[in-house]
């Protein structure tokens, strides 16, 4: 084992430098060898873990990877959920309100063989909505109640049916994906991750309906109400 070392060092973005010594670098010489001096043995650049560099006097340590998308694929987030409202069932020509749930999520695991994290933040949902259309948004949206407007008003994430049928939405959240490796600062993975939602289904109809002084909690047998 060697003893008397002494090692300092410096860091940078993407790289660590140590310095250091070892006992033996300067004295007197044995074996016919007379007088003093010292050795300083070359520069040597090592690979994480080399532990043929431990007694030299400089290394340095090699950046770690930058991995891409391909390279988290053994990695998932909390899944979002789809919602919609009314929930079911929607009308001809009447905004059908649509929004999701969930947030980011961490997820540690072995990245290109080191320890790291990878975080999931979603910043896209792109609906289709089973009528031919779809649509990428911003924003995740939000129950109309949250919103303070009443039902089948437009809202940013809503959508308009114009034939009967019953039709099956899905949706796809695209994430931002950022990872560290032992605990260092985030940095960004190039590059949006989409991953599919739960699939709803709604049944659209028509509706009549007819303006009326009370409505059919009061006076059930008016117009419009059922009796």
């Amino acid at each position: 084992m060697t003893t008397g070392c002494s090692v300092s060092g410096t860091l940078s973005d993407d790289e660590a430098v140590l310095n250091g010594s070892a006992p033996g670098g300067s004295g007197s010489g044995s074996s016919g060898n007379s007088g003093s001096g010292s050795t300083t043995p070359p520069e040597e650049t090592c690979q994480v873990g080399d532990q043929s560099c431990v007694n030299r006097n400089t290394f340095t340590v090699t950046s770690l990877p930058v991995p891409t998308l391909n390279d988290i694929a053994a990695f998932r987030p909390s899944p979002g959920v789809d919602h919609m409202e009314p929930d079911g069932w929607f009308v001809v020509g009447l905004d059908a309100n649509f929004y999701a749930t969930g947030g980011s999520s961490v997820v540690p695991g072995t990245l290109l063989g080191y320890p790291a994290n990878v975080r999931f933040t979603p910043i896209r949902w792109r609906w289709t909505y089973g009528d031919g259309s779809s649509a990428t948004r911003a924003t995740r949206g939000s129950t109309w109640a949250a919103q303070g407007i009443q039902e089948f008003e437009p809202t940013p994430t809503s959508h308009v049916y114009s034939s009967p049928g019953t039709y099956y939405i899905d949706l796809t959240i695209g994430y931002r994906a950022e990872y560290n490796f032992n605990s260092g600062g985030w940095a960004t993975i190039t590059g949006t991750l989409w991953l599919p939602a739960n699939r709803l289904v709604a049944s659209v109809g028509s509706a009549k309906t007819v303006l009326v002084e009370r409505d059919c909690s009061v006076a059930p047998a008016g117009p419009g109400c059922s009796n």
